[in-house]
């Protein structure tokens, strides 16, 4: 199961795992769970006979059968129809499927991944997803941070985009640079590729990222302004700014102090119970215990 919010990148893991794979030469097939009504997702994922419904004119093989000897990306699951998950389980389980309309059932040597933006065990305690599927699909799991928690990808992969979209020999402008670094990037990879492209097809006229949307920085400083200090620390900014560091380092170290305080805050609130400050923060309970060691 690949975790993350939209945008991080969990199709391209996906096939990177199975381009190094032993399953590399096999197929890798994407079956998007957002994509296709429900009433044709059992058709979609194990297949249909000739005459199987109104429309069935020919024999379809299904998102299984034709990943047959390679690897499955189920792309958000969590959006997957629960009357459909028992099913699915089945498949994988049994490692077999039946066509809709068929009468055999038809054996398939597929590896799953699970790409979701959802946290699957909030969807389970609300009813909307099987934790039998969980389990089955858990055997491990990967989640992938947002852009705004690995700043320091964002000028590799700047550089990376600027050279792909057709920047050629003209180095990325320095203050763009500057910019992208500063923006939180709500889209994250996805959304710092678009603002690459934009900026190589309008120059200047492209503005800056996310024009009208807080910068990072504006919601690091909102968020250390709002939080009080204890006695005698004095402000945080101000002390960093009087340091003279380069803004990627000031930025840090004022993430790293509301972070700590941040966390510290949450645990009192909530009696020193990690699974439920993290509910309230509105991360994964993994992710908030990797802050918490990280910053406390």
């Amino acid at each position: 199961v690949i975790e993350g919010e939209t945008g991080t990148g969990k199709e391209v893991l996906a096939e990177s795992l199975h381009d190094a794979s032993p399953r590399a030469q096999g197929p890798f097939v994407v079956c998007d769970c957002t994509a296709i009504s429900p009433s044709l997702m059992e058709s979609a994922l194990f297949g249909h006979e000739r005459g199987a419904f109104t429309g069935a004119t020919t024999l379809h093989k299904g998102f299984f059968e034709q990943a047959h000897g390679g690897t499955l990306l189920l792309d958000e699951l969590g959006d997957l129809d629960i009357a459909l998950q028992a099913k699915l389980l089945r498949a994988i389980e049994r490692q077999e499927v039946r066509r809709v309309g068929g009468d055999r059932w038809l054996k398939v040597n597929v590896r799953v991944m699970a790409a979701t933006r959802r946290d699957l065990e909030k969807e389970i305690q609300a009813g909307r997803f099987r934790d039998d599927l969980f389990y089955r699909l858990a055997v491990a799991r990967i989640e992938l941070p947002a852009l705004r928690d690995r700043r320091g990808d964002i000028a590799t992969l700047a550089q990376f985009f600027w050279g792909q979209l057709g920047g050629g020999q003209t180095p990325i402008p320095h203050d763009f640079l500057l910019r992208l670094e500063a923006y939180a990037f709500p889209g994250n990879v996805r959304e710092l590729r678009n603002t690459i492209a934009r900026r190589l097809a309008l120059g200047d006229l492209a503005g800056d990222p996310g024009v009208g949307a807080p910068s990072l920085h504006e919601r690091e400083a909102e968020a250390e302004g709002e939080a009080a200090a204890p006695p005698g620390e004095g402000d945080i900014i101000d002390r960093v700014v009087a340091l003279g560091l380069p803004l990627s380092d000031s930025r840090a170290m004022v993430v790293e102090d509301f972070e700590r305080r941040y966390i510290q805050d949450m645990l009192g609130r909530h009696g020193g119970d990690a699974s439920r400050a993290a509910a309230a923060a509105g991360v994964a309970r993994r992710y908030f215990q990797l802050l918490r060691s990280k910053r406390t």
